[in-house]
Formats: structure tokens, sequence, C-alpha cells
């Protein structure tokens, strides 16, 4: 067997880059490019049995350190590009590798990192694989937009969601039931009856000036 062959093998039963560049002579930067040419991470999902839950805090972290073995990204750049994917907000996203940041603060670098190039190219990466990986299932993005639309107005308050978005994402559900599960379609249905029922309660409400003449 070649010698990055070997090496593959060894990245598959978990030995990380630096050891397998200590262990066969080489630089790391050898075994990166190993890895890319090669594809090990790729190989090495494709054997294994996906998991197709939802992934913990412990969990996000682990893919990150897996993956940044053969990217460009630090962990945190990472986790960042996979908690995005996971919750479509960069704030939220920022806050959960910073969690003791303030939020003003949050939403200045989060913005700051979300326009960097490696990162919009990283994410792109990620969402391409995004029905095959294990960040994420089509339940996981169903819920999300359940979650979003279900909120009303008093919920709004202080969060980083607007109702547009509300609206927005009963648009997207309406237009993605076929990713929905049962439970799902029955609370699309409820969305939809809700903001019907509010529509004709606003197109009934009557205006009176009390205004003195």
């Amino acid at each position: 067997m070649e010698k990055h062959e070997l090496a593959f093998e060894d990245y598959k039963n978990g030995m990380k880059q630096k050891e397998i560049a200590k262990k066969y002579g080489t630089t790391i930067n050898t075994v990166k490019s190993w890895s890319r040419r090669y594809e090990w991470s790729k190989k090495k999902k494709k054997g294994a049995h996906q998991n197709k839950s939802v992934h913990t805090k412990k969990e996000c972290k682990k893919i990150a350190e897996e993956i940044v073995e053969t990217s460009e990204l630090d962990e945190e750049h990472q986790l960042f590009c996979i908690y995005y994917l996971k919750y479509h907000n960069k704030v939220k996203a920022y806050l959960k590798i910073k969690p003791k940041a303030k939020y003003n603060s949050a939403c200045v670098m989060a913005s700051r990192w979300f326009k960097k190039p490696e990162i919009q190219e990283e994410i792109k990466r990620l969402k391409q694989e995004l029905y095959t990986d294990i960040l994420l299932d089509p339940n996981d993005i169903v819920q999300r937009y359940i979650d979003i639309a279900f909120l009303d107005s008093d919920e709004l308050d202080g969060k980083a969601i607007k109702m547009s978005d509300s609206l927005r994402a009963l648009e997207w559900l309406s237009s993605h039931l076929n990713m929905a599960n049962e439970e799902q379609k029955l609370k699309i249905e409820l969305l939809k009856k809700r903001l019907n029922t509010n529509d004709q309660e606003d197109d009934g409400v009557e205006i009176i000036n009390d205004a003195p003449i």
C-alpha cells in the first residue's frame, strides 16, 4: 500500500493528522494535502452509518474538530458555519460559540465573521452536503421554520426575529411540504388557519375617530 493509503487507514481509526504526520515522518501540510486530494473525510463518512438525530453542542464540536482537520478554518470559525446552518441565524451561531458575549457585540462580530470569504466558501460547501451529511436532516429544517412561524407579536418582542420573518417562514413551509412529517404538516395547516383568522379579524375592525371636532 502507498503511504497515503496507510495514513488513511489510521485516519479512519481516529488518529489525528498531527499524529499521522509524526508516524510517517512527514509534515502536517502533506497530510492535509493527502486528505483533500483523496477525499478522506467523504470516504470516512461513506463507510460509517449516519445518525440523523438532532446533535448536541458536544457533537457539533466533534464534527467541527473532524472537519477542521482538512479545512483552512480554525475550530471556532468551523463551528460558526455549522451552527449557522443549524439555526439559520448568524448571531445565534456566534453566541453558541461565545455564550458570554453581549448581544450587541455578538451582532457586530457575527456580521464580521459572516462576511469573511473563507466562511462564505465553507457555508456554501456544507450546504451542498446538507441533505447527505449528519449535520441536519430535512425534519430539523422544517421544525426550525415552524418555530419561527408560530411566534406571535408578544413573543417576537426582544427577539432578533421580525413578524415578516414569520410570514416568510410560513411561505417557505407551504412550498416545502414534501420535507415535513405528518405531525409537522398538521402544524403547518394550523398556522395557515390562524393566519386566515387573523386576516378576517383585521378586515372587520372599525376605526372610530374619538377626537373632538
